[in-house]
């Protein structure tokens, strides 16, 4: 697990490589942890200030903005690393890189009304994200896009160029 996050960190920068669904899903969950716990010092830190604000004391609020700066922070800094290794996901089960520009693209689209068709589509595009993380390596250049068992199927070139 350690290993993985430490590799999460040290390849931020690496696009073109590829990430096995391990090296993908260990810093998802410990970056998840770490939130976890930050959030809940947060709200630990919140009720104390409020509760000393009720009783006419006028302290805590520093500890409140320090730890809404270090989630910040803290957010900030996996940006680059968190799209990489989405990449790199996307690239290991035989998808282009740029899947990742034309979900987000689809997001905001899809995320920039209040239209109920456009949220359920939003939560349909989620879905298919996930499960494409979730892909074993190589999938979609072993099975296609159709299904492998038809002789008459239309074959797809391979997305990572090699026909």
């Amino acid at each position: 697990m350690f290993e993985a996050y430490k590799y999460y960190w040290q390849n931020a920068f690496k696009y073109r490589a590829v990430s096995s669904r391990a090296d993908f899903w260990w810093p998802v969950l410990v970056n998840f942890i770490i939130l976890v716990i930050l959030y809940f010092l947060l709200a630990i830190a919140g009720y104390t200030t409020v509760s000393a604000i009720m009783h006419g004391y006028n302290s805590g609020g520093f500890v409140v903005v320090f730890l809404l700066f270090i989630i910040a922070a803290f957010a900030v800094a996996n940006i680059l690393p968190a799209i990489a290794i989405c990449v790199r996901r996307l690239r290991d089960t035989g998808l282009t890189g740029w899947t990742v520009l034309v979900y987000w693209l689809l997001s905001i689209l899809f995320s920039s009304n209040n239209s109920s068709i456009l949220n359920s589509l939003l939560a349909i595009l989620e879905i298919i994200m996930l499960v494409l993380l979730c892909l074993p390596s190589g999938y979609i250049n072993k099975h296609g896009w159709w299904s492998p068992n038809y002789t008459n199927d239309v074959k797809i070139p391979s997305l990572q160029g090699k026909d």
